[in-house]
């Protein structure tokens, strides 16, 4: 008899195909090893070269820490009650204080918090920190004399814009912002939200957590007003200026003068605060209101482009060279990247008392990206065209004129010709300037290049671009330079590992070639070793070079039979052909593993190609994503093919995986091809009609270019995915573009249309996945979608 039980089962069960709510779930054990391994540590070396402070990372928080009170606001997500950043990408929970000298350990323990934006002061005798914790963010002071640690300030900190602070350069006292008076409720007061189009253009990109209301305005006021303080070591708090929202301050080089940025009302409902209007002011460090240096427009209405930047003066630094002048660039031409001026920027200075007319220092064709000082009275300045893809980096002598002088152009993308890190020393006055060295620059890298990774130091002759190395790493490991300790002799802190070793830091004395272990880590992936990797490189069907990453399970032998093959990649635009050629590998790095890649899987017995080339060129007059789809699936074809041909991958099973633009490229591969058995797809976007004012590289509009983003948008052809699809996403994703509803609707597409797919929404995750069951359950999703889709 069919009673009452059975129907309600029945019902159940059907609607089980649609919406299925449950706990979360763990992976195999070969997974969870992934996730139970511990992060590489971070360091930071004090000035005078005796110390570093090696930091040891907070590994995945809870899902309950996730679940906390936050606030959205402007662009931030925000702790209401610390008056912190509640998903901060990085905190530590111990620094071990190492002496290079004699190699004592000393370990920090606080206890009032997580601990953020550790660094020295200029004079090397103290350690600082912001400890973080439900209630406050804390500035703390350890001595490394006596070892003794201390709460500088008596008022906690306003840490909303993050967990900032300034060092004097005579490390007297340290600038700061500090919370002001108790937060009220928010007005419950209800009326209608009004916004008004004038005319003018505002081609923004879709963006997420912005202010939407007068509720949101008063609230953001209310968290983001701050009070900035000089907390002098001595104990002194002197107050700069009035209550405000600043969002950037720093002394002069010589203490006496303070620049301060702060947000003035009204604000935008269309951008994140970074772009709201603001005032840009002078202080004393005396607390003295001096002049008002500029107001900077909002964002809104920037022209559109790439290349295209506000009006008024932007990258406003004190020059670090200079005791107290201010840098400074101006657009030449309006602002307007897309039309054609022959000059883009300039750059000037202006010196105390600011009040005399600025100095031209350079005029340049290309947008000015940065400015850097060094000891040797010369500049190096950074120029970027992004509608060409392309930067470069000039030289400028100060003493002899403003003529620059290129030391390197390339494109943006090419690795090869990347000269790496230039090298900063602090000077008696406490101020870091580029190091130069018997007039060359030092600067180190991964040394990227056709034969592998050959990382290095070196030093160039700005006059002649003539390099001389300095050091090399050696040809059996792979190692990098961390930090230069001295030049005279030479001393480093490296990182080395090789293919079986993970990453360990050791000082490295040239002089009398003698080494000192500073940290090394444990070993805990017992499940992958035996795990092969190679690089494998092949050609498209129009002969561009490709390469990927091939990973094999331990034992493996071709005459043991193609494997069940994953598949994960992320598309790139290129202008250069050659560029979109070019690999960063070594056969002598050492394999480790992140949950949110592929790689666990070889565990489960698939063969794993990994960082799979997906350029999309477009030469000359050609746009890349003028033939997006067609060059995807080139792409994907040739993988395939390769693998399939060599014997290690079944061309009937493979999957194809992705994270954000990858999940964009998944969805459009099962659409345009039967390459595939499934999918996987994370934090993706899929109707391109939603971000109309492009995405990606791609600076047309979808007024500009409707077939495009219609033919971009695997939703438009959601009929065409007949492969099974799990799709993946954070509920409070704050991407750009990448709205939670993007999966949803392609999911009540693919559904609607009698396709197969799987949706899952991961409860208070953004963008990237970061709590500890959200892995766990991401890694078992897919764990159980490889199984049931690919494995016989």
């Amino acid at each position: 008899m069919f009673n009452l039980k059975h129907l309600l089962a029945v019902l159940v069960l059907l609607s089980s195909q649609y919406l299925v709510a449950g706990d979360y779930q763990q992976p195999s054990a070969p997974l969870m090893q992934v996730l139970q391994q511990p992060k590489m540590v971070d360091s930071r070396l004090s000035a005078n070269g005796i110390y570093l402070a090696v930091m040891t990372p907070i590994s995945s928080p809870s899902i309950a820490s996730l679940a906390s009170e936050e606030v959205k606001l402007a662009g931030l997500r925000l702790a209401p009650k610390s008056l912190s950043q509640s998903r901060p990408k990085k905190r530590y929970s111990h620094i071990s204080l190492v002496n290079l000298d004699n190699q004592e350990q000393h370990f920090i323990n606080p206890s009032a918090g997580a601990i953020a934006n550790v660094r020295f002061s200029p004079n090397s005798q103290y350690l600082s920190y912001i400890a973080i914790n439900e209630s406050a963010a804390n500035l703390f002071l350890y001595s490394i004399k006596n070892g003794q640690t201390r709460q500088l300030n008596n008022t906690p900190l306003n840490a909303v814009f993050g967990a900032n602070y300034q060092w004097s350069h005579d490390s007297s006292a340290i600038l700061t912002t500090l919370a002001v008076a108790s937060i009220t409720e928010p007005s419950t007061t209800i009326g209608p939200n009004i916004s008004q189009a004038f005319g003018e253009r505002a081609p923004r990109r879709t963006y997420q957590d912005l202010l939407q209301n007068r509720q949101d305005e008063v609230q953001f006021e209310q968290l983001a007003t701050s009070q900035l303080a000089l907390l002098s070591l001595k104990g002194a708090h002197k107050q700069i200026g009035s209550p405000g929202i600043t969002v950037h301050y720093k002394l002069s080089p010589n203490d006496q003068f303070i620049l301060l940025k702060q947000i003035r009302p009204p604000y935008s409902h269309i951008v994140k605060y970074r772009d709201f209007a603001h005032h840009v002011e002078l202080y004393s460090a005396t607390g003295t209101y001096l002049k008002a240096f500029a107001h900077i427009d909002s964002g809104e209405l920037r022209p559109a482009g790439a290349d295209s930047v506000n009006t008024g003066p932007r990258l406003i630094h004190w020059r670090q060279d200079k005791p107290d002048t201010l840098a400074f660039v101006t657009a030449l031409d309006k602002g307007d990247g897309e039309q054609e001026f022959p000059l883009r920027d300039r750059l000037q200075t202006l010196n105390a008392p600011f009040n005399g007319a600025a100095q031209t220092i350079a005029t340049t064709p290309w947008r000015i990206n940065s400015v850097k000082w060094t000891d040797s009275n010369t500049l190096l300045l950074t120029e970027k065209n992004n509608n060409e893809k392309k930067l470069r980096v000039s030289s400028l002598d100060l003493s002899t004129g403003n003529t620059l002088k290129l030391w390197y152009e390339k494109s943006i993308r090419d690795i090869y010709q990347h000269p790496g890190t230039l090298v900063y020393r602090a000077q008696n006055t406490g101020v870091a300037l580029v190091e130069t060295h018997k007039g060359k620059v030092i600067h180190f890298g991964k040394g990227a290049s056709p034969e592998g990774l050959k990382p290095f130091l070196k030093q160039t002759d700005l006059t002649n671009h003539v390099s001389e190395p300095l050091w090399q790493s050696a040809k059996d490991k792979l190692e990098q330079v961390v930090h230069v300790v001295s030049l005279s002799p030479l001393r480093l802190v490296i990182k080395r590992e090789d293919a079986i070793s993970p990453p360990q830091l050791v000082l490295f004395n040239q002089q009398d070639s003698t080494e000192h272990l500073i940290y090394q880590p444990p070993q805990t992936l017992s499940a992958y070793q035996g795990m092969t990797r190679q690089l494998i490189t092949y050609q498209r069907a129009d002969g561009l070079p490709l390469s990927g990453m091939l990973y094999l399970p331990k034992d493996y032998r071709k005459e043991h039979g193609p494997l069940p093959l994953l598949m994960w990649a992320y598309p790139r635009e290129y202008k250069n052909a050659n560029v979109a050629a070019q690999v960063a590998f070594s056969a002598n790095q050492y394999q480790s593993i992140s949950a949110k890649g592929p790689v666990p899987y070889v565990a489960k017995g698939f063969a794993v190609f990994d960082k799979v080339s997906m350029p999309i060129v477009g030469e000359g007059k050609n746009n890349p994503n003028d033939s997006f789809r067609d060059q995807l699936v080139a792409n994907a074809k040739a993988a395939i093919d390769t693998l399939s041909d060599m014997g290690v991958a079944d061309p009937e099973r493979v999957a194809i995986g992705g994270h954000s633009y990858g999940a964009f490229m998944v969805a459009n591969l099962l659409a345009h091809s039967d390459l595939f058995k499934a999918g996987i797809a994370r934090s993706g976007a899929y109707n391109r009609s939603l971000t109309p004012f492009g995405f990606q590289y791609e600076k047309r509009n979808y007024w500009e270019a409707p077939d495009l983003y219609q033919q971009m948008s695997p939703f438009t052809h959601a009929d065409k995915i007949d492969e099974p699809l799990l799709i993946i996403h954070g509920e409070m994703d704050a991407n750009s573009g990448t709205y939670p509803m993007q999966s949803t609707r392609l999911f009540n597409a693919i559904r609607g249309l009698g396709g197969k797919a799987r949706l899952v929404m991961l409860p208070f995750e953004s963008h990237s996945y970061v709590a500890q069951e959200s892995l766990q359950h991401m890694l078992w999703e897919q764990e159980q979608w490889l199984k049931k889709n690919l494995q016989p």
